[in-house]
């Protein structure tokens, strides 16, 4: 995959009355859709600059997701995206089996026709990204279609959890860009089985939709294991 010297903004310009809950709700998106890197520092003058906003409210908005485990603040106040230790990859995958598992079960028992409509549609922007392997539309496009799944279950409370959770686990997907095509390719086999998935859903089969959701996070811990820091 080409690699560009042009800086590219990670967040988008917000504007609005309530400039610091745009600028959580942005930086949040950010997160979510794998647009930083474990260990990336952060800038609030830079974020600010992209935000198209003063400091004050930009840092309210990283001191926000800090709390919630996406940004830390370091001794000498700087501030960066967490590095995930391997201890907490095994933890945060056993969390995200538990309760991924179970909301897509729900969504199998509850989706609706439209429900089922978008969850096709986010899959084939998916599929047509992934071919592309531009690593910012490949992860909102795998954020957009794993999120219409979970909300289909009707769980919101246990979508927010997993929510929380992907916060802190999205910044290790950026880094399946930064190896070799042949772990690329290893990373993206699991593709098929989001195809299995919507057909479990199509069929109201909670107990095959929680399988294949579990396959494909069980698949996805092996890679990280596999390419663990040092």
């Amino acid at each position: 995959m080409a690699n560009t010297t042009r800086q590219r903004n990670k967040v988008r310009r917000v504007q609005g009355q309530t400039l610091r809950e745009l600028a959580y709700g942005e930086l949040r998106r950010a997160v979510l859709t794998g647009q930083f890197a474990p260990g990336e520092p952060i800038t609030i003058a830079e974020l600010s600059k992209q935000l198209g906003i003063g400091a004050m409210p930009t840092r309210e908005a990283v001191q926000q997701l800090a709390s919630q485990g996406a940004f830390e603040f370091l001794p000498n106040r700087s501030v960066r995206v967490p590095v995930i230790a391997q201890g907490e990859l095994e933890s945060l995958f056993e969390a995200r089996l538990l309760l991924e598992g179970f909301v897509t079960a729900r969504a199998a028992e509850n989706i609706t026709r439209e429900d089922l409509a978008r969850v096709s549609a986010n899959l084939e922007t998916l599929i047509e990204r992934t071919r592309k392997r531009v690593a910012a539309d490949c992860l909102a496009a795998n954020f957009e279609f794993h999120f219409s799944i979970y909300r289909a279950s009707r769980s919101p409370y246990v979508v927010e959890m997993i929510e929380h959770l992907w916060l802190r686990m999205s910044p290790l997907h950026i880094r399946v860009f930064h190896t070799s095509k042949a772990d690329q390719d290893d990373f993206l086999s699991a593709m098929p089985k989001h195809r299995k998935l919507v057909e479990a859903l199509r069929k109201a089969d909670a107990a095959k939709a929680q399988a294949t959701i579990t396959a494909m996070l069980e698949q996805s811990l092996e890679w990280h294991r596999r390419h663990a820091p040092a």
